[in-house]
């Protein structure tokens, strides 16, 4: 279709027509221009817009900075903090700073803000919001590609800002700049809902509503406009409803208007404001639609997936596009962070509350002072402890009661003695007691970090058994057809894979033993020096284990006949990475636990599990070693009481295991 007519059409107009003063917008179908500001003018975008601005701005936004044991601390000497939490300039509040930024957004898909920083330094002190985002082009500048923003300033001058100066969150979108119009893309569905309103406020507003026809025989000629008016007088317009029509002279009065609600015009506005909703992800009920939510749940699940499904993909695109743009490198880093605190948004009633803070509050997950905050009110002395079912004791004196020094369950509490003196109350909470739990809670923490990367292990393992049993399998029938000997094949192939063993298994013992060597760190209260190359050497280490054992057994078994080489490799599928992964988790645990104590200057000293712990390994235990020390050395034979046989020690031993499948560990002295 030509675009002629159109334009021939808008020429049309004389120049005082209201279509000259009225705001821009692309055309609907349904006749009405929709642009970004006249599309507020619609309640149910006004609804929604307003709606999620308003939450996005009233939720507070704190400055975080990491700590080692991943928690977080709130950071409020920062100006950064100041800007965002409570006023980005001397003009602006937070709140209405944020409420229009997010404003932009939801119309024209992007905000922005002038960033205002010190010419020396860089460091920020203020953020002026651009008021009128569509102009703003986003581009990339030709002489090195770097992001630049063009719009007009308050004078009406065109500036060019860089990256730098600009603080840009962009919503959805497809070239990585900007972000779309959300109006620009419903436009066809705001334009219907418009025109449906237009059209009921016309019905309404006409004062006589066009019900019927009255016919007669004849014309009335000059008294036509003195009988329209009588009609008019005594029986239009909504005080005049209902009134009986005495009609005269055959008169015969025939009803034409079919009534709004049976054209189903209700219901057409209806269904363009849960379209609506839909675009903004926005449960009915918030603006005050109700019998349309997505099921039967009640409005607390409702609010609580309105805060998942519409609230936290905006939050998220704040939290990091502030981390980007506002925070350095070298803070981020530091372990700064903002997050937005959406706890208040999904808060249940009093009874929900109640029994959520108790269940918390029973396995020792929060403390008084911490509901107490988050009921708004002032702590309390006593209350940052936390608590435990067990009569209510404290959690750092419950630990002492759950757990022995050597891991063995505690007595029933009628096999206790009663203290009856004040010397048994000292002993109980006596420094040697406080050891024991400590190094209970050292042992508890490392083995959670085990039964994470057991199955991590496990994997790397079995990737590493089936290469090699394939590779021999293989061999094994292909040998009447090939010219190399088993023996000579096997030195090849194990020359090449300690390169595989470290693909497969280095990324992940090594993320295993930094974390161990994480928490031993914590536990220390040391920052800890940098392990890499004793990690490095570890898994070179590991490495040729594995290959020194595989080949050795291959070697061994190639008189007894090639039958013998596919029975053991069938062993090693199914029982091998088990076996690898039991005992790299406690040799690579104990391995990283002992260089970080060392380092720190202290020695270890080997403990067992309890009573069931074999014979070898009891004769060990409580035995305290150095640096450069080693619990058993290589050619050393235990045979203590207890044990079938003496058992000869190959391998120096500094750190567990002893042997297959033990599961002793070190504690620090």
């Amino acid at each position: 279709m030509s675009l002629l007519p159109k334009f021939r059409r808008m020429k049309s107009y004389p120049p005082d027509h209201d279509y000259w003063y009225s705001p821009v917008g692309a055309p609907t179908s349904s006749g009405v221009k929709v642009d970004e500001r006249t599309a507020l003018k619609y309640l149910a975008v006004m609804s929604c817009v307003s709606l999620i601005s308003s939450d996005i701005a009233r939720l507070p936004l704190n400055l975080y900075r990491k700590r080692k044991d991943g928690g977080k601390d709130i950071v409020t000497d920062n100006q950064l903090y100041d800007l965002l939490h409570n006023s980005p300039n001397p003009e602006t509040t937070s709140f209405n700073f944020r409420e229009a930024l997010q404003g932009h957004l939801l119309l024209w898909g992007n905000t922005y803000a002038y960033i205002d920083r010190e010419k020396i330094g860089g460091k920020i002190k203020g953020l002026w919001q651009i008021s009128d985002p569509g102009p703003v082009k986003v581009s990339r500048r030709k002489s090195d590609g770097a992001i630049i923003y063009t719009y007009k300033n308050q004078n009406g001058k065109d500036v060019t800002r860089t990256r730098e100066q600009i603080f840009h969150i962009p919503g959805y979108g497809f070239n990585g700049l900007a972000g779309m119009s959300m109006i620009s893309i419903a436009r066809e569905a705001i334009g219907l809902g418009v025109a449906a309103e237009t059209l009921g406020s016309s019905y309404f507003g006409q004062g006589t509503h066009p019900a019927g026809t009255i016919e007669m025989d004849g014309v009335l000629g000059d008294n036509r406009k003195e009988y329209t008016e009588i009609l008019k007088k005594q029986y239009a317009g909504l005080g005049q409803a209902h009134n009986i029509m005495l009609l005269e002279h055959g008169l015969k009065y025939k009803p034409l208007t079919i009534p709004l609600d049976d054209s189903q015009f209700l219901e057409t506005r209806e269904f363009q404001k849960i379209e609506i909703c839909g675009m903004y992800h926005v449960p009915p009920h918030k603006i005050a639609i109700h019998g349309h939510n997505s099921d039967n749940n009640s409005l607390e699940t409702e609010n609580a997936n309105y805060v998942d499904s519409c609230l936290m993909g905006w939050i998220t695109r704040w939290e990091s596009n502030i981390a980007l743009q506002l925070l350095t490198q070298a803070q981020r880093k530091q372990g700064f962070f903002f997050e937005f605190v959406v706890q208040g948004l999904l808060r249940g009633n009093s009874q929900a509350r109640a029994e959520y803070y108790n269940k918390i509050f029973q396995i020792g997950g929060i403390k008084p002072n911490e509901i107490r905050s988050k009921e708004n009110m002032n702590p309390v002395e006593g209350g940052d402890e936390l608590f435990v079912m067990m009569n209510m004791i404290p959690l750092s004196q419950a630990k002492d009661l759950t757990i022995n020094g050597d891991g063995t369950p505690p007595k029933e509490p009628g096999n206790n003695p009663e203290p009856d003196t004040k010397a048994s109350l000292s002993d109980f909470f006596s420094e040697k007691r406080a050891r024991k739990a400590a190094e209970a809670k050292s042992i508890q923490i490392r083995d959670k970090i085990a039964k994470q990367y057991a199955p991590l292990i496990l994997d790397a393992a079995q990737a590493i058994v089936n290469r090699e049993t394939k590779a021999i399998k293989n061999k094994i029938i292909n040998m009447s057809r090939a010219g190399v000997s088993m023996e000579k094949f096997l030195d090849e192939f194990y020359r090449d894979f300690p390169e595989y063993i470290n693909q497969k298994m280095g990324p992940v013992l090594r993320s295993y033993m930094n974390s161990i060597i994480d928490a031993t760190n914590t536990e220390l209260g040391i920052d800890g020096e940098s392990l890499d190359t004793e990690i490095k050497d570890y898994i070179d280490t590991y490495a040729k284990r594995h290959i020194s054992s595989s080949q050795g057994q291959m070697e061994s078994l190639i008189p007894a006949g090639l039958d013998q080489l596919e029975i053991r490799a069938e062993e090693w599928q199914e029982r091998r990475p088990e076996k690898i992964s039991t005992d790299e988790g406690v040799r690579a645990s104990g391995f990283a636990f002992q260089a970080v104590v060392f380092g720190a200057g202290f020695s270890t000293v080997w403990r067992i599990r309890g009573p069931k712990t074999c014979p070898f390994c009891r004769s060990l235990n409580g035995k305290v070693v150095s640096r450069g020390q080693s619990f058993v050395k290589d050619g050393d034979e235990l045979n203590p009481d207890g044990a079938e046989a003496p058992m000869k020690i190959r391998g120096t031993k500094a750190h567990a295991p002893l042997h297959a499948g033990c599961d002793c560990y070190m504690s620090v002295i």
